[in-house]
């Protein structure tokens, strides 16, 4: 069996492109399967009015994270939506992490830890 990744898969929806009604995030959960692999939605409303939209869904590969993503976003969506989303190609967490600084790579080893011992100086 190949080891699950994470992969965050994002698109655009543009303005006036979503229904009123039930918030994106719980449509998206509501039409959720288990391949689907989903693992968290993130919604973030561009100035412009637009929706930013990451998926964050484990497979085993990039191609197969992108298809599951847009898979799952149009049974959320209406059919007239999917034509004008841009999705971005799908980019595995840990690269995002460590483009972000977070990775276990970008950590000083030689850095010290302040001690555990209590403060007993006297002031």
């Amino acid at each position: 069996m190949e080891a699950q990744l994470m992969y965050l898969v994002t698109t655009t929806v543009p303005v006036g492109a979503l229904p009123g009604g039930t918030p994106l995030i719980d449509r998206i959960r509501r039409t959720a399967r288990p391949e689907d692999c989903l693992e968290h939605v993130h919604v973030l409303r561009a100035p412009d009015g637009a929706t930013h939209l990451t998926l964050f869904l484990g497979h085993p590969d990039g191609e197969e994270t992108e298809l599951a993503a847009a898979r799952l976003v149009a049974r959320a969506l209406p059919a007239a939506a999917g034509s004008v989303l841009r999705w971005e190609p799908a980019r595995p967490l840990v690269s995002a992490l460590e483009e972000l600084g977070a990775g276990a790579g970008n950590r000083r080893h030689d850095r010290e830890l302040p001690s555990q011992d209590p403060d007993n100086r006297q002031c």
